[in-house]
């Protein structure tokens, strides 16, 4: 007995179908007992997302329709803050790779001078000049995507963070010690009052138990959160993040105040921060010998990979922004697949009652139900 189910692939057939009043196109078997093809539907929806991709489309009639576009629905100019996203992350692209340019030709020259056991040249020697003021330049240069330790920032509304570490403060301090409640004054942001400007400073307290790593943890983390802090545990260490533009104030005007236990008691004493390694430090080579050279070289080395990982987030994130409608094309791709599978599932009399549901599902219907809001 002839299969009353035609193939799920979409054919040029079940394509041309798409031009008929519906999604789901009687088949040259039509008059043999009512088959009907399930390609067309499964084509009708997965054509949506080509038409995300600005391929041209066809109506219901026959008509050629306006060439639709990913973001067609939602303009990049009607977008909060959107324009500046982008500038920001191809800047921070753009800062990337000329920072990358600079550290593989640099690379090339150090390696070169070890091969020949020679003293660095003039030329070796305006290459580090040439990458060092790049570094110097990072904070500003790189439009706030990218941190010391060439981290890309999380997401496009994120910013660099500055790591550190709070001397006095670590696992093995957290555990120990009994409970103690620290006292933290961290500076405010600076805020127009008046004819200047005034930055209130922020206080927090937070209690620490001497028991229960991961519950002090907790409770540090959420009562930081409101200054803008994060933290996260490397080994024995614990690691607090700020924005960079914070860091400075921060790491000048940050006091603590304990009970005597682990931190002194009485007046506050200014915090001993501890900034993490930057990743790249070319104001402390020396490359006047070979142990110089090839200390550089190491940490040249350990850069690259460091570089094209945040160059991919960064990529990733401008594809996001730059492309919001493929979110729509997924969910189109996903629909279509789920669709058809089901339905190939179903006896001939359950897609005989299902048919008059779907009868007016037309592709442009279904691109204006995903397209983005």
């Amino acid at each position: 007995m002839q299969s009353l189910l035609a193939p799920a692939t979409p054919s040029p057939a079940s394509r041309a179908a798409l031009g008929s009043g519906s999604a789901l196109a009687p088949s040259a078997a039509a008059g043999q007992g009512g088959a009907f093809s399930l390609s067309a539907l499964g084509a009708a929806l997965a054509d949506t997302s080509t038409a995300s991709q600005g391929l041209a489309l066809v109506t219901a009639e026959g008509e050629a329709a306006p060439t639709l576009r990913a973001d067609a629905d939602l303009p990049q100019a009607r977008q909060p803050g959107q324009q500046q996203r982008l500038g920001r992350l191809q800047q921070g692209l753009d800062y990337l790779d000329r920072l990358a340019s600079s550290v593989q030709q640099l690379k090339s020259g150090i390696s070169d001078t070890l091969a020949r056991r020679a003293a660095p040249s003039e030329t070796l020697n305006q290459q580090v000049d040439q990458l060092r003021q790049l570094w110097e330049q990072r904070p500003q240069e790189a439009g706030g995507r990218v941190d010391a330790q060439l981290q890309a920032a999380d997401s496009p509304d994120a910013s660099a963070r500055q790591r550190f570490k709070l001397r006095g403060l670590d696992l093995a301090v957290l555990q120990h010690g009994g409970r103690e409640t620290l006292r933290l004054q961290l500076p405010g942001q600076a805020v127009p009052q008046g004819a200047g400007t005034s930055a209130k400073p922020v206080q927090l307290s937070v209690t620490l138990q001497g028991e229960g790593t991961q519950e002090q943890l907790q409770g540090l983390a959420k009562a930081l959160a409101p200054a803008g802090l994060q933290l996260q545990v490397q080994g024995q260490d614990i690691i607090f993040q700020v924005s960079e533009a914070q860091w400075p104030a921060l790491r000048d005007g940050m006091t603590v105040r304990g009970e005597g236990k682990r931190f002194p008691s009485g007046q506050p004493v200014r915090a001993m921060l501890e900034p993490a390694p930057e990743a790249l430090q070319p104001q402390r080579w020396n490359l006047q010998d070979t142990s110089g050279q090839r200390e550089a070289l190491g940490q040249l080395l350990q850069v690259q990979p460091r570089l094209a990982q945040a160059r991919l987030v960064l990529g990733q994130q401008l594809q996001q922004v730059s492309r919001p409608g493929l979110t729509a094309s997924s969910e189109a791709d996903g629909l279509a697949s789920d669709i058809t599978d089901a339905m190939q599932s179903l006896d001939f009399q359950s897609l005989g009652a299902l048919l008059p549901a779907v009868q007016g599902l037309h592709r442009q219907r279904v691109q204006q139900l995903l397209a983005p809001r």
